[in-house]
């Protein structure tokens, strides 16, 4: 309780504040009497001092030093008892207590010490009881509307009621999941609005305690105060706003909202649970369906409720976070164990609402630790390579923005029909695979057909050796000035068709000089070069030369 509501009780209606005034709404949770020396060292936050003064009377430097002591660790107030040991409190002591706004109480002779500590306690425990009471009631009623099954917005609603104040219930996606009657008017609606860019450009996520904001506009409600309370799950936050509320906050409106904001609570915890049960049997269907396993005749009678479409042709996107074993505690959505765990929940949850503003038809699943996107066209509807690529770089951009996450993404390159899924779905996956594999994060790679060098390096690295010294021997790790000669003479050799003159023209030497090497790595080789067979095995030799030099020699 506030002091100033204290001092209303009888025995101090004899009594007046004399100092810290701007204090007077200081909390009070105890009331304490003491006289003794050592008095500092017995104070708690909190906490009402009722005094003679006896111990200081003559000392007013003491009395000085109480004072701030007390300002500085949030006890309540300083009641002195004059006209017996102490007869006037000093200017000093009173000019100090206004600058630090702690409240002095001059008390008189009427009631003794004993008294005035007996009847506070007495008063602030009654008041404990009866909020204690109140909070059980409030917790009883919103509970047995959830047994009862009702919706969310009854339990806002209800509290709305209790209130007589506006209420937002506003999710971790910055999504209003209710509302109450108070915002079909256009100016409110403006307002709700105003909230929730507020919380967009704001990490007000990251705060456990509730939040108080002033409203400039609309003009009409200029003035009034928008309150944030968190409402933690273990695996996110929403917030539930309620405009127009009293600073500072009376005791009942505070247990009211916190025994529902408990309730709500669970209820978004068994939501969850409910849609996580929905996606992993999406999950489980799309699944099936890229594996093969499902009839075609089965896959739009089951897909149907997925959005699946016959007449349509879709892009598939593959998305997965840069690097998910590091410590998530960065990202604006995780601050614990168990946010880390779901986390590709959460971050499915993102991307669906993000994409949802740039495309209308899309599907989205999970697929073990990847993000699947099936962006939907009609077969008459144009894309472009381009607009697709704008599409994930704007979904790209706003998960790092907003989320502080980086995601990076491969793109099927051709629209497949339901039947093609599965290859679409490989090709994006093999893009994926590239991009980590050029090793800059965040990327968005689209895929190609692979040309021989990237076909190569798909081989185990032992057997491309392996096929490589068979082919060149002697010449395979060669690091001698003639031999390498000899190499780069056989290459464009091959390159221009075994062709004598072309291979002299390119390399500027004598064709006698491009016979003579010819035949010295005829030698070398133990086979004719100009044999097919042998040409192809030579080609790719050199092909893989340098990606093999490379690992042998980084």
């Amino acid at each position: 309780m506030k002091m100033s509501e204290l001092l209303n009780i009888p025995i101090f209606s004899h009594s007046k504040v004399v100092a810290g005034f701007n204090g007077i709404e200081r909390t009070v949770q105890t009331v304490n009497m003491m006289d003794a020396p050592d008095i500092i060292n017995f104070l708690k936050p909190h906490e009402l001092l009722v005094t003679t003064a006896y111990f200081i009377h003559d000392n007013p430097d003491e009395l000085m030093k109480l004072v701030k002591y007390m300002a500085n660790h949030n006890c309540s107030g300083l009641g002195i008892k004059t006209r017996r040991f102490i007869q006037d409190i000093p200017t000093a002591v009173i000019e100090l207590a206004n600058q630090v706004n702690l409240p002095i109480i001059e008390l008189t002779n009427h009631h003794t010490l004993g008294e005035i500590v007996n009847d506070s306690l007495s008063y602030i425990l009654k008041k404990q009881a009866k909020e204690l009471q109140f909070a059980m009631q409030t917790h009883r009623e919103f509970t047995k509307l959830v047994h009862r099954g009702e919706q969310l917005s009854k339990l806002i609603d209800r509290l709305s009621n209790i209130l007589d104040k506006p209420i937002l219930l506003i999710n971790h996606m910055n999504h209003t999941i209710v509302e109450t009657h108070h915002f079909r008017g256009n100016k409110m609606k403006t307002l709700a609005k105003q909230i929730i860019q507020h919380l967009e450009g704001n990490n007000v996520y990251g705060n456990d305690q509730s939040l108080c904001f002033s409203i400039f506009s609309p003009e009409s409600l200029r003035g009034q105060l928008v309150y944030f309370f968190p409402i933690e799950t273990y695996l996110k936050k929403s917030y539930l706003v309620i405009i127009g509320l009293d600073f500072p906050i009376d005791t009942y409106t505070l247990l009211s909202v916190e025994q529902v904001a408990n309730v709500i609570s669970f209820e978004l915890l068994k939501q969850h649970a409910l849609s996580e049960r929905s996606l992993h049997i999406k999950n489980n269907f799309f699944k099936n369906l890229l594996d093969g396993d499902i009839p075609e005749q089965e896959i739009l009678k089951h897909g149907k409720q997925y959005g699946l479409k016959k007449d349509h042709y879709y892009h598939i996107v593959t998305c997965k976070v840069d690097d998910d074993k590091k410590d998530l505690s960065s990202s604006l959505f995780f601050s614990n164990t168990f946010q880390a765990e779901s986390y590709h929940y959460t971050i499915y949850e993102h991307i669906q609402t993000k994409l949802a503003k740039v495309k209308d038809e899309c599907i989205i699943f999970i697929n073990k630790d990847i993000i699947v996107i099936l962006l939907a066209y009609d077969m008459t509807e144009k894309q472009t390579e381009q607009q697709l690529f704008q599409v994930v770089q704007s979904l790209q951009q706003e998960m790092i923005l907003q989320a502080n996450i980086q995601v990076s993404f491969g793109i099927s390159s051709t629209r497949d029909s339901l039947q093609n899924l599965q290859k679409g779905y490989l090709h994006a996956m093999d893009a994926l695979e590239t991009g980590f594999k050029k090793g800059k994060c965040p990327f968005i790679q689209i895929y190609h057909t692979k040309n021989m060098t990237e076909l190569l390096q798909m081989i185990p690295t032992e057997s491309l050796t392996e096929f490589y010294v068979n082919a060149l021997k002697g010449l395979a790790f060669t690091t001698n000035k003639d031999s390498l000669s000899l190499i780069h003479t056989m290459s464009v050799f091959l390159e221009n068709h075994c062709q004598i003159a072309d291979t002299a023209k390119q390399l500027f030497v004598h064709r006698n000089t491009v016979i003579y090497r010819i035949e010295k790595c005829e030698g070398i080789l133990g086979v004719s070069i100009k044999q097919p067979d042998e040409t192809l095995k030579l080609r790719i030799a050199l092909l893989i030369r340098e990606f093999i030099l490379e690992k042998n020699h980084p």
